[in-house]
């Protein structure tokens, strides 16, 4: 355990915590744990504490024992709480890059009923982008994994095609934003969740570790340079790389310091904990490693022999750390920040400036000096408290996010934490479908007899049930953290069918004695009857005029459909007809989209509703003879 300061007196009842940043950044070895706050345009670290693992419960980045993982955050928690004299209540994490997904999204919006672009417009046109580069992500995956946006960086702000640094109070008529968003499997957020739960402690903000080093090493001021970022702990090395302003890409290596404790265990005949105290020491400037070996002989090594031994599993990790950084960036960039526990490795930033063709002076590794806009306290802190530090300036730069957790049907399900969240958007979300939510009436069946139309209803749609936190509720009740929703789906009513000896049994027996032709074909008495078909009778005994009805409550004419509730509008240019509602109420503008093919649930917000010419809602009431359209907007996903 490593903490900075003396134990406060805990004899007073502690504060609250306030604006103050509790930061943690669980790594596969260690969880580190700091307390700061924002002064002026400086972050001011208040304390930290250092806490190993005892066992090994993480594996490259990722959470594998949640319980023993929550007991050392809890003692880091409680050091903290010692030292400062606050009850942490709040936390902000970080998540490593393992099965790291990105997305590359733009979105365009019309602005040009605003007066000007806000801060609360700009987070929303955000958030809409990551939602459609997240629905873009599950619908390519196919495995029904579920992915969370864990971070992001806007590489554009666009106004009416012009480059913006910012949109805010800007007015035009088009606003775009082109953003890297990244993803992780739904188990590595939840095991970190679990863990913060197991904790008393509630998520304030979440980020990605690289973004994290990114935000407090290489801020926006100079990310024109072409910078190359690697956080190296002990599983995984993720990367970052910022260009032209902005950060361009994220990529991530299995590869890390673990490989080279693996090294010293091989070489050395020592156990995982003195292995890593031996790496330690040779990054001490010490010119001599005194251990003690599995069979309990004190050993000892010159650092430079120490350094030699472990230079083919240097190679190796400066191998994968390049390959990255190529392939994330397409070339070499113009200077490497090295970042994490394992970028201290002896040789390890000579041997990646040579395979990039840098000099070695622009392969830096990063430490309180390297560290902007933070002040440390005159604590000289190493390179592995550069992503915790950035953890809580991404928590002040509103930079990280939390989601919200609603229950469905007794599963949780994780949306962006947004103001505004209705039950239809919540139900998409969850991959309902628009059947499942409205339901809709069997489709009726039109055809003619005789020249005279006839139509079969179909039957009427179960209507759905929705409760939210056991009351009543609507696809337009909003809901948010910590609610409950329970939804049975809408059934919907069978279609109408029916066989032509059903109809022509009105006429007389199928027995040859009348003539029966289907769109000028003969048929038989099996045959089923399609939509629009022109059925022509002809009988030696009775007239189009003399038969009745034989299903009234089934069959009818067109005479009067208002008697019925029945209405015709126009959706898209050409023409529906709706059932009546199983209670006689008033159409909604949200049956409608049950005679579209569109999918709303990866729309993100971005489709058109209008009525009569005017914009509409989904609870927006119809009637006959309305117009209506509803259209996705088209996004170009880059």
């Amino acid at each position: 355990m490593q903490k900075n300061a003396k134990k406060q007196n805990t004899d007073r009842s502690p504060e609250e915590q306030g604006d103050r940043i509790f930061a943690l950044d669980i790594g596969t070895r260690t969880v580190v744990g700091i307390v700061g706050e924002q002064n002026d345009e400086e972050f001011t670290l208040s304390e930290y504490v250092v806490e190993p693992h005892n066992k090994r419960a993480m594996s490259d980045g990722q959470i594998e024992d949640v319980k023993q993982v929550a007991k050392v955050v809890a003692k880091v928690k409680l050091q903290l709480e010692e030292l400062t004299g606050i009850k942490l209540t709040k936390v902000s994490i970080a998540a490593a890059g393992r099965a790291l997904k990105t997305a590359l999204t733009k979105m365009e919006f019309d602005i040009s009923d605003r007066d000007y672009v806000t801060a609360d417009m700009i987070k929303s046109m955000e958030i809409e982008t990551i939602q459609k580069a997240q629905s873009e992500l599950d619908a390519a995956g196919g495995d029904n994994t579920a992915f969370y946006c864990v971070g992001y960086s806007v590489i554009n702000y666009m106004l009416d095609d012009y480059k913006m640094l910012s949109l805010e109070t800007h007015k035009g008529k088009k606003a775009s934003l082109e953003l890297i968003a990244t993803f992780l499997p739904s188990v590595v957020v939840d095991g970190l969740y679990s863990v913060m739960a197991l904790n008393g402690l509630e998520v304030a903000g979440m980020t990605l570790e690289p973004i994290a080093a990114m935000n407090v090493i290489v801020p926006p001021e100079i990310r024109a340079i072409n910078i190359a970022l690697v956080d190296i702990g002990a599983g995984t090395s993720d990367i970052a790389v910022s260009k032209d302003g902005s950060v361009v890409a994220y990529s991530m290596a299995t590869t890390a310091g673990d490989e080279i404790t693996e090294e010293i265990i091989k070489a050395y005949f020592v156990d995982f904990a003195t292995a890593e105290q031996m790496k330690l020491i040779s990054t001490s400037g010490k010119k001599e490693i005194e251990y003690r070996d599995i069979f309990g002989i004190t050993q000892k090594a010159e650092t430079k022999d120490f350094n030699k031994k472990l230079d083919s599993a240097v190679e190796n990790l400066s191998n994968a750390v390049c390959e990255h950084i190529l392939s994330a960036n397409k070339a070499s960039p113009a200077a490497v920040f090295l970042v994490g526990g394992g970028s201290l490795i002896s040789g390890l930033n000579k041997k990646v400036a040579a395979k990039l063709g840098l000099d070695e002076n622009r392969v830096a590794i990063g430490n309180h000096k390297t560290l902007r806009s933070v002040d440390t306290g005159g604590r000289e802190l190493g390179a592995e408290f550069v992503t915790p530090v950035g953890i809580a300036l991404t928590a002040i730069l509103n930079r990280g996010y939390d989601f919200s957790v609603i229950t469905l049907n007794n599963e949780k399900i994780r949306v962006f934490d947004t103001k505004k969240l209705s039950v239809f958007e919540l139900l998409t979300i969850a991959g309902y479908k628009t059947t499942d939510i409205m339901g809709r009436s069997g489709r009726a069946l039109n055809f003619t007899v005789n020249g005279k139309r006839r139509i079969l209803k179909g039957g009427i749609q179960t209507i759905a049930v929705i409760m939210v936190n056991d009351k009543p509720a609507s696809v337009n009740t909003n809901v948010t953290q910590g609610d409950r929703v329970q939804f049975t789906p809408a059934v919907s009513g069978e279609n109408a069918k029916a066989v032509l000896g059903e109809i022509v049994s009105e006429f007389g027996e199928f027995d040859g004695r009348i003539a029966v032709h289907v769109n000028g074909e003969v048929q038989k008495s099996s045959y089923e009857i399609a939509p629009f078909d022109k059925i022509e009778i002809t009988a030696s005994d009775s007239s189009e005029e003399s038969y009745e009805e034989v299903h009234p409550d089934d069959i009818y004419t067109d005479t009067k459909p208002e008697e019925y509730g029945e209405i015709i509008v126009t959706l898209n240019g050409g023409q529906i007809r709706l059932e009546p509602t199983a209670d006689r109420s008033p159409h909604k503008f949200l049956e409608l989209l049950n005679f579209t093919q569109l999918d709303m649930s990866s729309s993100v917000g971005g489709y058109t509703l209008l009525l009569n010419g005017k914009e509409a809602s989904f609870n927006d009431p119809i009637k006959d003879g309305d117009e209506a359209v509803i259209e996705i907007i088209e996004q170009e996903a880059v």
